[in-house]
């Protein structure tokens, strides 16, 4: 489908929405190459939220594409080999004039708002291009504005063509200053097409206190033998770390604070224990949600928005290694405290709307808590709740 549609539409603002762990980054990249092939179009960006899933889809679209065409550009990339082609590099990273583009979000919004020279410069390479943004459900709800402006500019005033990307696609013609017109859904929903992706079932386990999840965890490790427990705080996932430790459960730990390379290091010896069939037992924070290709066969996620839920559900039976929906517990942390972190909140607040909502009346949802009509009603009240001109 995105091939036909590479083939046929024309420039403009498309959603893609898949199931998570069904392809979108190879979907996306079809989509953009034929487009590009018919209309002549010179350059194509990927931008994603996490420098963990720039690197990752980065060596997706090299092994397909072939390593002389990628610019891969973030803070974390350092040139290590082939020191006399470092002065060329820096160029394209200063203009963006390779063939395709994977960066960062943060690089698009510094591209277009923050006024510097360089930044200045590599904002003609927008005009007239194919234009992915993966993840989009990340954007945060202070930044909706700028977002949203930002896709009707370059759509209506450069011409490029913008593909949003998502398991989870927000509503964005609904905010305060919405996206011109609805996006074209580039996939239509079909229950049948989804249906091999209904690997995991997301199961509401009331409100508990942060200390007494880790005996919520250990019962979870009879029944399996990998266990995923995703926080909304480092000090949060310490906590749980060191009671588990404490009780005797060989864990693995993830978080923001760990430089990058620890984080590779540490996601490896999980992804090998993994596939040995060991014990595997990782508590982590949200970075560990969006884009990570690997596979436990139960997840806790602690309350939040429902697009970081689904995001922890796709790090669950993500390849069908069950036969049968594998579990993904969504725990109120009856104590938790989110002061400074308000997006997590607000998320958390409307998520629970839909929970009660849910209980209430399953059918009303299809009997999923990430059925369309779920996200849908999870959206219209976080948007509901927002302050006005966001």
């Amino acid at each position: 489908q995105c091939l036909q549609a590479g083939q046929t539409l024309p420039a403009g603002v498309y959603r893609l929405c898949v199931p998570t762990g069904g392809g979108k980054t190879y979907s996306a990249l079809r989509f953009g190459l034929q487009m590009a092939k018919r209309l002549n179009v010179q350059r194509l960006f990927y931008f994603a939220p996490y420098k963990s899933v720039v690197h990752q889809n980065a060596n997706h679209i090299r092994e397909a594409l072939g390593e002389e065409h990628v610019l891969e550009h973030h803070s974390d990339v350092v040139r290590t080999k082939e020191l006399e082609r470092q002065p060329e590099w820096e160029m394209l990273c200063e203009q963006w004039s390779a063939p395709i583009v994977v960066t960062t979000l943060v690089q698009l919004l510094n591209t277009l708002f923050s006024g510097k020279t360089a930044c200045i410069r590599r904002f003609q390479a927008l005009a007239d291009s194919i234009i992915v943004i993966d993840e989009v459900q990340t954007v945060p709800a202070h930044l909706l504005t700028l977002f949203n402006l930002a896709v009707n500019f370059l759509s209506a005033v450069c011409h490029a063509t913008v593909v949003l990307c998502s398991a989870t696609q927000p509503e964005l013609e609904r905010a305060d200053h919405p996206i011109c017109c609805a996006p074209a859904e580039m996939v239509p929903y079909d229950a049948g097409l989804w249906k091999p992706f209904d690997r995991t079932e997301i199961r509401y386990a009331g409100a508990v206190l942060l200390d007494n999840i880790p005996g919520f965890a250990m019962q979870k490790l009879e029944e399996t033998d990998s266990l995923l427990i995703i926080c909304n705080t480092k000090a949060e996932a310490q906590h749980l770390y060191a009671a588990l430790e404490a009780a005797g459960v060989r864990a693995c730990h993830l978080s923001a604070g760990m430089c990058m390379q620890h984080r590779r290091d540490t996601l490896k010896s999980i992804q090998d224990a993994l596939a040995a069939g060991e014990k595997t037992v990782c508590i982590s924070t949200q970075v560990i949600e969006a884009g990570v290709d690997i596979s436990f066969g139960c997840v806790i996620r602690l309350a939040a928005g429902m697009d970081s839920v689904v995001q922890a559900a796709g790090r669950c039976n993500r390849n069908g290694e069950s036969g049968s929906p594998s579990p993904v517990y969504l725990i109120n942390c009856a104590d938790e405290r989110l002061r400074g972190l308000a997006d997590i909140a607000d998320g958390k607040t409307a998520a629970i709307a839909l929970l009660n909502a849910y209980e209430k009346n399953p059918g009303r949802f299809g009997g999923s808590l990430s059925s369309p009509e779920a996200i849908r009603f999870y959206y219209s009240s976080l948007y509901a709740a927002m302050k006005s001109g966001y």
